[in-house]
């Protein structure tokens, strides 16, 4: 795919995930699509596993996520963006109670592309920064995400 494509696929994979559309969210993707969050050590693959994490470990947690892109960058049939991941903790995170902090953390986030659309996406941020801001033990959230691997 050119740069283009990328792009205009990533911008409606991005307004999917702003309307909360996991329908269109798992339109932009490969049916063996994965969602991988390394700072938790999880890989999510296949559109239902991407599905039920979309809606267990982001949109429940943190109803208010929304990343803004600050930079982006190509290279063959992927595409890298970078920015700060902002939200409020007010719902179970893979079962850990809400804190109910806001936070604002950097990301990057690299993102494949195979058959005309985004292969997955693997998500990179501070767990520490984020659980500190949130009111979150992270202590907590590494044990619970150690029981979703």
């Amino acid at each position: 795919m050119d740069n283009t494509e990328m792009r205009r696929l990533f911008e409606a994979h991005r307004a999917a995930e702003a309307a909360r559309d996991i329908d269109g969210i798992l339109a932009t993707f490969v049916t063996d699509c994965f969602l991988e969050t390394k700072a938790l050590g999880l890989r999510s693959q296949g559109r239902d596993a991407v599905r039920a994490a979309y809606r267990s470990q982001y949109f429940t947690a943190f109803p208010d996520l929304a990343p803004e892109d600050e930079g982006v960058t190509f290279g063959d049939d992927v595409l890298a963006v970078w920015g700060t991941l902002r939200g409020t903790s007010q719902g179970d995170w893979l079962g850990v109670p809400p804190g109910g902090g806001t936070f604002a953390v950097p990301f990057a986030n690299v993102v494949p592309f195979r058959d005309g659309l985004m292969a997955g996406e693997s998500l990179y941020f501070d767990l520490a920064t984020l659980c500190d801001q949130a009111h979150i033990p992270l202590s907590h959230i590494r044990q619970a995400a150690s029981h979703h691997r």
